[in-house]
């Protein structure tokens, strides 16, 4: 916000207020001072311990730990990435699991087409009587088309008929029996008398 309403003047004023608690001093040897400190404590701690860890071995030693060590944490890493990775089924299993997993949706696919279809060839039934003697163009139209769809109905059936599990021709069938009801819901709502 850019007005001058009461925060913005008490911010202002803690601003200024901020401003003129700050303060600097010079310190040119406060870190001189730690770094000599921090040398002679290295010093004396290096002074007072005996030599231990590798620096107190033999060459040899060294690299014989070394490879000790190397060898643990990779039998370690390996028996416990081993334990942590899923154990897969047999082969035939996990093809019947998927198969039989697909076979359900198809089955559930199929139901819910079947409804579909009914529910289409009910409108069918419901449009009919207008679809007889065509009065106007525009159901001439809509009964070419609705022949059309069918035609598209047909060879989508077809196509299915050979490749079951393919979802691309289900979603396109479903489309054209999408077009297909609004097609009949549009011959349902034609008023010849209106206008």
């Amino acid at each position: 916000m850019t007005g001058n309403g009461p925060d913005q003047d008490k911010d202002e004023e803690l601003s200024a207020t901020a401003r003129s608690l700050h303060r600097e001093w010079d310190s040119p040897q406060l870190w001189p001072n730690i770094a000599a400190a921090m040398r002679a404590d290295d010093k004396t701690t290096v002074a007072s311990r005996p030599a231990r860890g590798w620096g107190a071995m033999k060459p040899w030693q060294a690299v014989a730990a070394a490879a000790v060590l190397v060898m643990a944490v990779s039998s370690a890493s390996w028996l416990g990435w081993r334990s942590l990775r899923p154990a897969t089924p047999a082969p035939g299993a996990a093809a019947a699991q998927e198969r039989l997993l697909n076979e359900e949706a198809l089955a559930a696919i199929e139901r819910s087409e079947a409804q579909y279809v009914h529910a289409i060839d009910e409108l069918t039934r419901l449009a009919a009587p207008k679809l007889e003697m065509p009065d106007s163009p525009l159901l001439v139209n809509l009964q070419e088309r609705l022949v059309v769809i069918d035609m598209a109905i047909t060879e989508y059936r077809a196509e299915i008929a050979r490749n079951r599990f393919n979802a691309h021709l289900r979603r396109q069938l479903l489309w054209i029996y999408q077009e297909k009801r609004r097609t009949l819901e549009q011959i349902q709502e034609y008023d010849p008398h209106a206008l």
